[in-house]
Parts: C-alpha cells; structure tokens; sequence
C-alpha cells in the first residue's frame, strides 16, 4: 500500500512539473520558418545576380535568372503574407545578406561551384517547405508553403539536371 501512495505521489508531481513548463508560442515555428524562407530567398536572388554576371554556359545564367525572378517574387509574397499575419521578421531576414564569398571569388570553377550549391541548397529548402506544408500551424503560411513547392521542386529538378551534364563533361 505504501509503495502504490508513493508512485501516485511521484505521478502526481510529475505531473504538476510539466503543466508548469511553459509551452512554446504556437507562432514561433511560423516565424521560424518565414526567417528561413526570407534569407534562402534573399541568399538565392544573390547568388543568381553573381551567376548572371559570372557564368559562362547559358543553362546556368537561365537558371540564374530564373532565380532571382522567381525567388524575388516569391520574396514579395513572404513579407506581404508576414505582415497580414502580424509577424515581425529581423531586419537580417529581410535585407543585408552578404554573397557567398567562396560564390563571389570563383573564377574558372564559377559554374560547378554555382550548381552545386543550387543543388544543394534547393535539396534543404523543399525539405524544409515539404516539413512546414505538413506540420506547419498557422494555415495562411501552411498554404504558402503548400503552393511554393511545386516551383521549388522544379528548381531542383532544373538544376539537378544542370548538374548532371557538368558531371559528364
């Protein structure tokens, strides 16, 4: 009998610790994720810019400039849904981002460099808007990421199949 008062007793603060735990804003994750959204944005528009200038095959300055149209757009629809949804993002998420140095140096490897780093970082940002289209809860941004991911998913088939052909050079 005294064993089973004692387990109720540990159950019970058990209990009453984790209903004093403070549950996480709901919002936090939709903020998160437009941060994320907005500086991919913002990182690929760049990187287009300098591929443009810098690329030598005409594949990779399409795609380039496919990247600063679309992401560009795409980042217009982000701050215009983050503010209907009273959402402040940092000014870091919004403006300032610096070019990839390593990007901005190249020369000779500019294309390969350039293309694989699409590659990749379009990899992340379907997961990532895969993830949030899913499990996100704020169904405004749910559904923006709902409608970016066909266009991102063509992204990273388009220069998937850039990098493919470099590959085979």
């Amino acid at each position: 009998m005294k064993k089973i008062f004692l387990m109720l007793m540990v159950s019970a603060v058990c209990l009453l610790t984790k209903a004093q735990i403070p549950q996480p804003d709901p919002d936090t994750t939709s903020r998160h994720f437009l941060i994320v959204a907005s500086i991919g944005n913002l990182q690929e528009a760049i990187a287009g810019q300098i591929a443009v200038q810098k690329s030598k095959l005409a594949d990779v300055k399409a795609f380039a400039q496919m990247m600063i149209k679309d992401h560009g757009e795409a980042e217009q629809q982000l701050l215009q849904l983050a503010k209907q949804q009273h959402i402040d993002l940092p000014a870091q998420a919004t403006g300032g981002i610096q070019p990839d140095l390593p990007l901005k140096n190249a020369s000779d490897n500019f294309d390969k460099l350039y293309v694989h780093g699409m590659v990749n970082g379009h990899r992340n940002t379907v997961q990532t808007f895969q993830t949030y289209a899913v499990n996100g809860k704020n169904p405004a941004i749910k559904a923006f990421a709902q409608q970016m991911l066909p266009k991102l998913k063509m992204h990273l088939e388009h220069i998937t199949a850039i990098d493919k052909q470099l590959s085979e050079k």
